[in-house]
């Protein structure tokens, strides 16, 4: 099983969670639809499926969505109160340590907990009260691919069945099998960012997760360093470090931060950077220095599950033209326990 394959696997796995996932998600999203707030505890790319979370539930279900700091639990022995709301916790394999601690506490706390994982035997599972098993099947490559894209959809599942507004997930895998298929154009995006030893990587709004991740697989695979912001943070201060001929990446989809989005490409070129998108918005893609252009859109709210796994095609390249084995990032492993 290589990466290459494991991304090609993610239009399957996907159709798969929707199908046998969806009587969990609608139980699991009316028990959701109750609480007062919520807490979502991950870390590494299941970190950045929450940040995706965290704009669904509130934009969707109106509930206020925190990032747990699992370290109060493990290391200072000071949650907080968890009680009248609800917890989720994500990690692909279940095995996180501190993730299950703040799963364990809520849980005694009184709080709703949910563990999304793909591995319902795992010792998250066994710390949630509910479990939202991914269904993806073994993930061998270290750097996770299926089981981000897995959690983003199984999120987007919960949130829109916690606002009774579910999402329309019919052309979904579809237009990720297009985003698989860009392979040729993510392999010219990554010839034109070169050797480049750092890059920007930009989104704003639902898309914000996405450069988290983007940047993220970057670093892991091609040991780059891969700098992601909102497009709003980076122009607050961040952006005086752009240099001429600095590579930045935007993943950018239509919707409302569009016109945004195409107005702060033109000026990230006026100033010599080197524009590069992923997109399904065709006059973003006009506006950049060169474009991945997916025309299958599924909407702004699911356009980032699918403009990751083009970037995911972006950071094996980008590893590859720098001389590394994206099946053998340096110094990882497909587990890793933090307290």
């Amino acid at each position: 099983m290589s990466l290459r394959s494991e991304i090609g696997e993610q239009p399957a796995a996907v159709a798969r969670l929707l199908a046998e996932g969806a009587a969990d998600a609608r139980r699991l999203g009316g028990l959701l639809s109750r609480a007062k707030h919520l807490t979502v505890a991950a870390r590494g790319s299941s970190d950045n499926a929450a940040t995706y979370g965290k704009y669904l539930f509130e934009g969707l279900a109106s509930i206020v969505t925190a990032s747990a700091a699992p370290s109060l639990v493990t290391r200072y022995g000071t949650p907080p109160r968890y009680g009248g709301g609800a917890v989720i916790g994500i990690s692909q394999s279940g095995a996180a340590p501190d993730v299950s601690a703040v799963i364990a506490a809520a849980r005694r706390d009184g709080a709703l907990t949910i563990a999304i994982t793909n591995r319902a035997s795992s010792a998250l599972a066994r710390a949630a009260e509910h479990v939202f098993e991914l269904r993806c099947g073994p993930e061998r490559a270290i750097a996770a691919t299926k089981t981000y894209t897995s959690s983003c959809v199984a999120l987007a599942m919960l949130a829109g069945a916690a606002a009774s507004r579910p999402l329309q997930f019919a052309d979904l895998p579809q237009a990720m099998r297009e985003a698989v298929d860009s392979e040729p154009e993510a392999a010219r995006i990554a010839r034109k960012i070169g050797s480049a030893r750092a890059l920007v990587v930009l989104g704003r709004g639902y898309g914000y997760a996405a450069a988290l991740e983007t940047a993220l697989k970057i670093k892991e695979l091609a040991r780059v360093w891969a700098e992601p912001y909102s497009n709003a943070d980076f122009a607050h201060g961040p952006r005086a470090l752009l240099e001429r001929g600095t590579p930045v990446l935007i993943l950018g989809a239509r919707g409302a931060t569009e016109r945004e989005t195409r107005s702060l490409a033109a000026a990230l070129r006026r100033r010599g950077a080197r524009v590069y998108a992923i997109t399904d918005d065709e006059a973003l893609a006009a506006k950049v220095d060169d474009a991945v252009l997916l025309r299958r859109a599924v909407g702004e709210l699911l356009s980032p599950i699918v403009l990751v796994v083009a970037a995911q095609h972006v950071a094996a390249h980008v590893a590859r033209r720098h001389g590394r084995d994206p099946e053998k990032p340096a110094g990882l492993s497909k587990v890793t326990r933090t307290l």
